[in-house]
């Protein structure tokens, strides 16, 4: 139902409440106590059936977890790599750059090395390409290790795990990206997404960190069967949920199912983290109150991800994995100077891609396709997001240096990259490439941009988009200002965590007015909705300054009224604790 007064607000997108259903939410209040009528409504609009309401709110490891062997992989990779452990081998690892795969590779190294096992972990450096090489192969052969562990990548590395395998290596792939039609040529090739596994699997939507999860709890199961913790104390697994819900979040995977649980799980444990990595970067980014999915998505993930994009691609691995308080606060350090670093070239490579995207706006093409010589590698996928975010398009952004052409792209719902990087691929368009429905890692040579641009413009016209509904803002339900307290944020948070396909409650606040504007040194927008009555609300607009909504926030008319769409928090900021509201959108009361 499309909000009334609303036809377009000032980012130009329609406004709809989700669907409700008063029958639901009767039987809801019915079945279950301690739930408000506000907090049913929403989980009705979020279309939660009445039988799953107390899963989706209280989820837990006993009864929700799936049985890691449902893997039809599983039993042989963990048998393969109880094999190393029972006789105490070294076993390397490679992961990924990203903060999945900082992670994922961080998870598999405590545990191995919790129990007596020494690990060689591999992390490349982004100019090195993405995922296992050959040279790295040889030098892992080179110190004795006879079995290799990729985590959240190999799923494409055809050339380097043959290599492997020639020269006597056991390589097990564990991994969640989109596969290709045949599989590289591993020891075996553990992924939800594997064409042979359920596609209705439980696990088919979780992250890599989640994958090496469910591998470490099915080793831990056979090692107990086999009587190996009779000489080795058995590790608390759950200890690492924190480092799952870390990189679950971050790779911005849908947040429901077992990834809810294992999220929603792992906070409580980051919360109250030993690990002594994430408590000195939480340190350096000053983070003192409860630390939600927000906070690692914003604040913490980016630093971790500033070593893979801009500095050093392991530092992120090291600092999770440290156990020297002064060693993680130095790589702490390191980290938040290379994110400052970051948002600087980001800044530069984002204008310049801006102009690119107004024209191919103007041009009313299905996508942008940006590109630019030799913008920084580490930018590229943050760029593309940007642009993505504002313009409603999937984006790809390359750079280019010399006749090597390196890319990454963010989508919108409908339009799965990985399937389309795939098809590029075999089409021989791109050489190397692999990811997820909403994001994936491309190169190419400089001669095919035009190829790729051409292959892109047949294929995503072809798809059946509903561009309307995809600019469309859905919200749960209409609010009072004086209806923002802090026990409605209570009911909020029972929703928890929020991310990827399970957004913050979106809520409208009809015919307030703005005050007491302040525009902040980054862009943003701070000020105060006044409601009936003359209650008050705080709010902020995020870089919202020069746009046409910051100059509606900063210039109000006195006689104008707005309908404001967005979101509750509570602001915590000097210990004192106040409602606050992100405005998302805005559109003036007729």
């Amino acid at each position: 139902m499309v909000v009334e007064g609303v036809e377009k607000s000032l980012l130009k997108r329609k406004w709809a409440y989700r669907a409700q259903n008063e029958s639901l939410v009767t039987q809801i209040l019915q079945h279950y106590d301690g739930i408000s009528s506000t907090l049913a409504q929403i989980l009705v609009a979020r279309q939660i059936p009445v039988a799953d309401v107390e899963s989706y709110l209280n989820p837990t490891l006993q009864k929700n977890f799936p049985n890691p062997n449902i893997l039809k992989a599983m039993p042989k990779a963990v048998e393969r790599i109880c094999q190393s452990i029972q006789k105490g081998e070294m076993i390397g690892i490679m992961g990924d750059y990203d903060v999945d795969g900082a992670t994922s590779s961080a998870i598999l190294k405590l545990f191995l090395n919790s129990i007596g096992i020494e690990t060689q972990v591999y992390i490349p450096e982004r100019e090195d390409g993405y995922g296992p090489n050959i040279k790295e192969m040889e030098c892992f052969k080179k110190k004795g290790i006879r079995l290799i562990v990729t985590v959240d990548c190999g799923m494409t590395a055809f050339e380097a795990i043959e290599a492997g395998h020639k020269m006597g290596l056991d390589i097990i792939v564990l991994d969640h990206h989109e596969p290709e039609k045949t599989l590289p040529k591993a020891y075996t090739v553990v992924n939800p997404k594997c064409l042979d596994e359920d596609k209705d699997n439980p696990c088919f939507h979780m992250a890599a960190c989640g994958v090496v999860f469910l591998t470490i709890v099915a080793i831990n199961k056979y090692l107990r069967e086999k009587g190996f913790y009779k000489k080795v104390p058995e590790p608390d697994l759950k200890q690492w949920l924190d480092l799952v819900a870390f990189g679950t979040v971050c790779d911005v995977v849908p947040l429901r199912g077992v990834n809810r649980l294992l999220v929603k799980t792992g906070l409580k444990y980051l919360n109250h983290t030993k690990n002594i990595g994430i408590q000195a970067l939480r340190e350096m980014a000053k983070l003192n109150d409860q630390i939600a999915a927000y906070q690692i998505g914003f604040i913490l993930g980016p630093r971790i991800n500033a070593g893979g994009r801009v500095g050093k691609s392991s530092l992120g691995l090291e600092l999770l994995s440290s156990k020297n308080i002064e060693e993680a606060h130095v790589i702490a350090s390191q980290l938040e100077e290379l994110n400052m670093n970051r948002r600087s070239i980001e800044a530069q490579v984002l204008e310049e891609a801006t102009q690119q995207a107004e024209k191919a706006v103007q041009e009313n093409l299905p996508f942008l396709l940006v590109k630019g010589n030799k913008w920084h590698q580490g930018v590229v996928g943050i760029v593309a997001g940007r642009l993505k975010d504002k313009y409603q398009r999937p984006t790809f952004a390359l750079s280019i240096d010399g006749d090597d052409v390196k890319g990454s792209s963010r989508s919108v719902m409908g339009i799965d990259l990985g399937m389309l990087v795939m098809s590029a691929m075999e089409k021989g368009i791109l050489e190397h490439g692999g990811g997820h429905p909403m994001a994936a890692g491309f190169s190419l040579k400089k001669n095919k941009i035009d190829d790729f641009f051409n292959f892109l413009l047949e294929k995503i016209s072809t798809y059946e988009r509903d561009i309307e509904a995809e600019n469309t803002l859905f919200i749960d339900m209409p609010l009072d200002v004086s209806g923002a307290t802090e026990d409605l944020l209570a009911d909020i948070q029972k929703m928890e965590p929020f991310g990827e396909g399970n957004p913050e409650p979106c809520f409208v606040l009809r015919n307030v007015k703005v005050a007491k504007t302040i525009v902040t040194y980054n862009g943003h927008i701070i000020c105060k909705l006044q409601g009936k009555g003359g209650t008050y609300l705080d709010a902020i607009m995020f870089r919202a300054a020069g746009t046409p909504a910051g100059d509606v926030l900063t210039q109000p008319q006195a006689n104008k009224r707005y309908h404001m769409a967005g979101t509750l928090r509570l602001d915590n900021w000097n210990n004192r604790k106040k409602v606050q509201f992100f405005i998302q959108d805005l559109a003036v009361a007729s």
